[in-house]
């Protein structure tokens, strides 16, 4: 089994990526999967895609917006008829884009995927990684009759063959990344020395990586993002790191309505502004969109709630930030070109 960890070395000719334009930049990307017990995960006959029945609302939310979501669709998702017809009918209406989610416990060939470690996509062989994402892609094109372009690993399991395989076959946009997250636990990959910025990577051809929107900010500035790092090594972190978190010194945020209140988007958003930051990936499940089926929405009132922070942080990038909403495959072509050079290390 491959191990995931250095995940740095894994991208070939990394070079930071610089938005060509001032103006902020946001997306929507949105997990559109399967709905599963997170806490089991590897249970690939126990999952529906229930959610995925339950779009209107959302789509209604966002076109307010001037937003279309990327769904980044799992197998099932595919396989089920009345999702795909109706994710058809937005698509070719430009209300959103589409691209793919790896979920190795549900995508065929099944063999191979039935540890937790095998739910990281990058823990598996090369050609069983390669076998999987074929076949996804495959069903892709028999729904949709275009290729796909962007892609997330599931669990963001990305590893040390997942940018070759990417390359090789035809995808410009990835968005496997978590910054400031280690799944090491699980024998997972380490995410914690990356910060969140995009880059490109390849080697014969340039693609983009747009990571999870998720950095450490606050009044601490640098240093506070250094202790935070320190601290939050495995083991290591003790009380100290609650206390850098609770005074806001330099807390963990995610640009997300799963998990974090308004107030906690808003503070990541000005933190990374400050730092000239210009791309603002938003993202969520698609199980958020049904009562129950993952830990963010258990009841109506969660769900209300749910609605209520994305359109409270919608609002915040469109009138006071002054955010362009793009999809995630456009946003390369709003970059500054990447260097013409190819082919020195990484």
């Amino acid at each position: 089994m491959l191990s995931v960890q250095g995940t740095a070395e894994h991208f070939a000719n990394l070079q930071p990526a610089l938005a060509a334009q001032p103006q902020p930049l946001a997306m929507i990307a949105i997990d559109a999967e399967e709905g599963f017990d997170w806490l089991q995960p590897l249970a690939a006959t126990q999952h529906n895609t229930t959610c995925m029945h339950q779009l209107g609302d959302l789509q209604s939310i966002l076109a307010a917006y001037g937003s279309g979501p990327t769904y980044l669709l799992t197998y099932p998702v595919l396989r089920d008829p009345d999702a795909v017809r109706s994710l058809r009918r937005y698509h070719e209406r430009g209300a959103c884009t589409l691209g793919l989610q790896l979920h190795t416990w549900v995508t065929p060939p099944l063999e191979g995927a039935d540890t937790i470690a095998a739910s990281y996509a990058g823990n598996l062989s090369p050609a069983l990684e390669e076998a999987k994402l074929l076949a996804l892609s495959q069903e892709f094109v028999r729904c949709f009759g275009v290729p796909p372009v962007v892609f997330r690993s599931g669990r963001y399991g990305f590893g040390a063959v997942t940018a070759a395989l990417l390359e090789k076959h035809g995808f410009t946009v990835d968005a496997s990344i978590a910054p400031r997250t280690s799944f090491s636990d699980e024998n997972g990959p380490d995410f914690s020395g990356f910060e969140f910025a995009p880059f490109w990577f390849g080697r014969e051809r340039r693609l983009l990586e747009v990571p999870l929107c998720r950095s450490v900010v606050g009044w601490a500035g640098a240093p506070g993002r250094a202790m935070y790092r320190r601290l939050a090594r495995p083991h290591s972190a003790g009380p100290w790191l609650s206390l850098l978190t609770r005074s806001r010194a330099a807390e963990r945020i995610t640009l997300s309505p799963e998990g974090n209140n308004l107030d906690d988007m808003r503070r990541l958003v000005r933190g990374l502004r400050r730092r000239g930051g210009t791309l603002l990936p938003l993202s969520f499940h698609s199980s958020s969109l049904a009562i129950g089926q993952n830990p963010y929405v258990q009841t109506k009132a969660e769900l209300h709630a749910f609605y209520d922070r994305l359109s409270g942080i919608m609002a915040y990038l469109a009138d006071e930030v002054g955010c362009r909403f793009v999809a995630l495959e456009d946003v390369p072509a709003l970059m500054q070109p990447p260097a013409a050079a190819i082919g020195a290390a990484a």
